[in-house]
């Protein structure tokens, strides 16, 4: 048995009486009006039938006045007094408003003709009601009825349109806030509260709370399962009359034994009944304890088993309610959280306006979860239905778009107001609707909204739209294109009179659903971001880096008010691209890095100078080789070394000459030298000065020396020494 319990509640017929009326024509009348609201008291039929006329407050003159003329209000500023009707209406009641008010009336001699008194009281009117159901564990429905700031409230209640009966209550009376039906109880039930100055009513769709669970146990190793606190029907047999005895054994003890129809005993007779005609056994309460293995014996007339069957209960406790949690996010999607209070093992399915939620519909989540999301433009009757072994519940709730919500003041003629489409926009059309007599609302001709002060008489977009007369606004949901256009606000005085009439002109936009950013580098590594948005309509591009507006020296090209720009080589930190348009904003952010180029300034030896962005891991400019550098620039440094390397260079040369010429002095001494068996000959020398191929300077190095070959060979010894000393002198070449 499914029990179905709305516990989101739709108010119904509202009526915020916010304006009272009393005749007070009659001495001693009592007299009501709601805190913050209007009075409208009946001092007299008409005020041209009386010659002079004084209304006191607690002995304090506050109305006076000779037949229709008014001489003096002491309340002008917050009420009035129609002549032609005797009423006098004061608004914006507060508590000292309330108490004992009196007129006295003169006849054209001066002399008192009348002097009466009424009561006023004033009262906090019903805000709101709220109706919360509850399952109790044998199946009853307790239903409490909530008002909020009401003084002196009055409940009743009722059931598909008729006042509760006997039969349908457990207790408590119709006229407390507080309520219990029996199990078999559903329909639509509804809850009113009022007090003297104030009546709202609320309503639930209720069905049976589905404690109670039936198992056929007639095929051995049954499966059965029964709620928690609630009631199990075990189909044993199909009757007992064909049985001629039978036990039913849980845990091995004899719970029931029968022959036939009669019930021999039964251990659980305090909480279960068997019922002979169809075989079933019933109990109620059910504990943990119940559960367990029940097996079935039956015997024929020889007392001979014929039969042994057994089953297995499984206790669970049943889904006791179900709460739906709609949670609008930041891009207009709704989360929908559904809980189920209690229940072991549940289930969750989901639908839509009856169907079962689409892929169209749905954002993200399974349809078997207790919590979805769904997409923008989603409405409609949305239902969770919760489900276990021995129980199920089912919530709905009615959502709308959540879109973006715009606000427009329209109390200056000519407003120009934006409205997101799918979404709301809210219409400030007057301060507040007490201060106006009578108001009319059209769109593009027609009436769409007519009311009296506090009073809505007619809105013919009731179904997505409501008028709050506290604060003059006009809410307006699930806009569409049609929408769009001139509304004209009129408002009339208490004589009928037209006293004001202006315009506003309502544009629809579809707004930013979603931004996107992308990021490109470039050949030269400069770096070109797109931002798009999805659906905007005249959308409005900025930007920010590392939280600042972006400057020249970061920008290479492109405005931050359009929807790409490139950045330069070096720029990196948190980019946010910001969209909006006039009904909605959105920002999106991306880390960015350089492209991984360097920026190099250089002159190599071919005098070309160089000055430019290149990619850092394919460079090959102004890299100074480890082996074999190369000269980038001959900067004035390098040129002083040259000149050092050249006086290096004189200085070797001439140290080989002095060499040379010591060679040649020890030669001639050695000759002058009598016992000195030989003598060695200088030959040769070849001494070049080189350079390394593909050298021309290495820094700290001097030339290289290549040193030749010097020999000494033997010669006979002269006995007759030359006319001149012998030197042949090496020659020097210098390599290149």
């Amino acid at each position: 048995m499914e029990a179905v319990i709305g516990l989101f509640v739709m108010l119904l017929g509202v009526s915020h009486s916010v304006e009272t009326y009393c005749d007070g024509r009659q001495d001693g009348a009592q007299c009501y009006g709601p805190l913050g609201g209007t009075v409208v008291l009946q001092l007299m039929t008409k005020a041209s039938e009386r010659h002079k006329y004084q209304w006191f407050n607690k002995n304090t003159l506050i109305l006076e006045g000779r037949r229709n003329i008014v001489l003096s209000n002491q309340l002008e500023n917050r009420s009035s007094f129609t002549a032609s009707d005797g009423t006098f209406r004061i608004n914006k009641l507060s508590r000292t408003d309330g108490g004992e008010y009196r007129l006295i009336s003169f006849d054209s001699h001066g002399t008192q003709s009348e002097n009466r008194a009424l009561q006023l009281t004033i009262q906090a009117p019903v805000s709101s009601v709220l109706l919360v159901p509850e399952c109790l564990s044998l199946g009853e429905m307790k239903v409490s009825c909530s008002s909020e700031g009401a003084e002196s409230p009055q409940y009743s209640w009722t059931l598909d349109d008729h006042a509760l009966t006997h039969s349908e209550l457990l207790s408590g009376n119709t006229d407390t806030n507080s309520i219990t039906l029996k199990q078999h109880v559903s329909g639509k039930l509804v809850c009113s509260v009022k007090n003297k100055v104030s009546s709202v009513s609320t309503e639930v769709k209720i069905s049976t709370c589905g404690v109670e669970t039936y198992c056929d146990g007639r095929q051995d190793g049954a499966q059965c399962y029964g709620p928690l606190g609630g009631t199990v029907v075990l189909q044993l047999m199909t009757k007992a009359s064909a049985a001629h005895k039978y036990q039913l054994l849980n845990k091995n003890t004899v719970i029931l034994e029968g022959r036939r129809n009669n019930i021999l005993s039964n251990k659980l007779e305090n909480r279960s009944s068997f019922t002979a005609s169809d075989g079933t056994f019933r109990i109620n309460k059910l504990n943990r304890t119940d559960g367990g293995e029940y097996r079935l014996i039956i015997f024929d007339s020889d007392g001979t088993q014929s039969e042994n069957r057994a089953l297995q209960l499984t206790i669970q406790a049943p889904v006791s309610s179900v709460l739906l949690v709609p949670e609008c996010l930041s891009l207009g999607e709704m989360k929908v959280s559904c809980s189920s209070e209690g229940a072991e093992s549940p289930q969750y399915s989901w639908t839509l306006d009856d169907h079962a939620l689409t892929h169209s519909e749905l954002l993200s989540g399974n349809t078997d979860t207790n919590s979805i999301t769904l997409k923008q433009h989603v409405s409609g009757k949305l239902v969770c239905s919760v489900k276990n072994k021995v129980s199920s519940v089912s919530t709905e709730v009615k959502i709308s778009t959540c879109g973006v919500e715009t606000y427009c003041d329209g109390r200056q003629d000519g407003a120009q107001c934006y409205g997101p489409l799918g979404g709301t926009v809210v219409l400030q059309l007057m301060t507040k609707a007490s201060a106006t007599h009578k108001y009319q609302l059209l769109n593009k001709n027609t009436v769409i909204l007519e009311g009296r002060m506090n009073i809505v008489l007619s809105n013919k977009l009731e179904n997505r739209s409501s008028f709050t007369a506290s604060n003059g606004t006009f809410r307006i949901n699930k806009l569409s294109r049609t929408d769009g256009g001139e509304y004209r606000l009129i408002t009339f005085d208490s004589e009928g009179t037209q006293s004001e009439k202006r315009a506003l002109q309502l544009s629809i936009q579809a707004p930013v659903s979603s931004v996107l950013l992308v990021p490109e580098c470039l050949s030269l590594g400069e770096m070109k971001v797109s931002c798009s948005s999805e659906g905007a309509e005249s959308p409005q591009y900025s930007w920010t880096l590392d939280d600042h507006a972006l400057t020249h020296s970061e920008l290479l090209s492109g405005n931050t008010d359009t929807n790409s720009i490139t950045l330069k080589q070096h720029v990196s930190g948190k980019l946010v691209c910001s969209v909006k348009n006039k009904v909605s904003s959105v920002s999106t952010e991306v880390k960015i890095s350089t492209c991984g180029f360097i920026f190099i300034d250089c002159t190599p030896p071919n005098g070309t100078h160089i000055s430019q962005w290149v990619f850092a891991a394919n460079n090959t400019l102004c890299i100074e080789p480890t082996t074999a550098p190369t000269t980038i620039t001959a900067t004035p440094a390098v040129k002083d070394y040259l000149t050092i390397t050249a006086g290096v260079l004189a200085a070797l040369v001439l140290l080989l000459v002095v060499g040379i010429a010591v060679v040649c002095s020890q030669k001639k001494k050695k000759k002058n030298k009598p016992k000195e068996e030989d003598d060695q000959e200088l030959t040769y020398a070849d001494v070049k000065i080189m350079q390394r191929p593909g050298r021309q300077m290495q820094q700290r190095a001097g030339p290289e020396v290549e040193y030749g070959e010097v020999m000494f060979s033997e010669r006979p010894r002269q006995s007759v020494r030359p006319a001149e000393d012998e030197c042949v002198y090496a020659k020097v070449r210098k390599g290149r």
